[in-house]
């Protein structure tokens, strides 16, 4: 892996760093893909992992106050 790549995804995983873990799930995007969605105080954190792919696609989804959790992302 190079190091812009290795320096993204790191960054990426940093995002969790300070923040309290309310919920984790996990979904089968397709038969090479997969989902976590990783909930926090703050936010919710999607990452897509592909069998292909060295880093995970990362989606940030700022928490909707005005929204029941159970409509968000």
């Amino acid at each position: 892996m190079n190091s812009d790549l290795e320096s993204e995804c790191a960054a990426n995983l940093m995002e969790l760093v300070g923040k309290r873990v309310v919920d984790v799930e996990f979904r089968a995007h397709d038969d090479k893909c997969w989902r976590i969605y990783i909930t926090t105080d703050s936010g919710r954190i999607v990452m897509t992992f592909c069998r292909d792919w060295k880093c995970p696609v990362v989606e940030k989804r700022d928490k909707v106050k005005d929204l029941p959790d159970s409509m968000e992302g």
